[in-house]
């Protein structure tokens, strides 16, 4: 899963990220509103925490900018204005949680996974995924197992699993695995075929199925 934070503070940006990493989440940082606004323009992210006064654009009108773009992922405040009116208007932008600092470090990952089992519908305590044949993947530690033995996987082939995972028995298009995976960045057709071969030799074959013009699906094993 990867997650953006806009957090102006550099020591509590750094004890955030750490935090996030250490769980298994994929995690893009920024310190301004400048640097955010390019990042949400050009990727796609599962779950977004903010502060709200930081340099440049305001953690609002980033809010305001994501619920252009998608009105549904799961947007957490973190900010130590307490007044009312921001909190009221944080809320009237389409923010799903406002946390006050400060706060530990385990509230704010308490709060992350309630977001994601309600609303992404994800149930993150059910850490292991059994995709059948003895093959398995932990969400958690992004550990993928054949006979409980660890498969080895890059950092894009667990973005790229977990973005099966999440779609699973659904076609994944090229663009949402460039999207998802490269960040948008320039890249060779060549390299995400070659990518795909290399984890679906890492599965089974079959599981992986190519939608010929469109993407991919990864399938259930009831309909191997």
């Amino acid at each position: 899963m990867k997650i953006f934070l806009l957090e102006d503070d550099f020591s509590l940006n750094k004890l955030i990220y750490n935090a996030l990493e250490d769980r298994g989440f994929f995690v893009t940082s920024v310190h301004d509103g400048y640097e955010a606004m390019t990042q949400i323009l050009n990727n796609r992210y599962d779950l977004y925490i903010l502060d709200i006064n930081v340099p440049g654009f305001s953690g609002h009108e980033v809010l305001e900018q994501i619920r252009k773009i998608n009105k549904n992922l799961p947007v957490i405040i973190v900010s130590a204005q307490l007044e009312i009116d921001n909190i009221s208007k944080a809320y009237d932008l389409g923010c799903n949680d406002y946390l006050k600092k400060p706060f530990e470090l385990e509230e704010l990952i308490l709060h992350i996974k309630y977001h994601i089992k309600t609303i992404l519908k994800n149930d993150v305590d059910k850490d292991i995924i059994d995709l059948g044949f003895g093959i398995s993947f932990d969400l958690k530690d992004q550990t993928l197992y054949k006979h409980e033995h660890e498969i080895v996987l890059t950092q894009k082939e667990k973005l790229l699993l977990t973005l099966f995972i999440n779609n699973l028995d659904k076609t994944v298009t090229s663009e949402m695995i460039h999207e998802y995976v490269w960040d948008n960045k320039e890249m060779e057709a060549v390299s995400m075929r070659s990518m795909i071969h290399k984890l679906q030799k890492k599965l089974k074959s079959g599981m992986i199925v190519n939608i010929r013009g469109v993407g991919y699906k990864l399938i259930k094993k009831d309909y191997l």
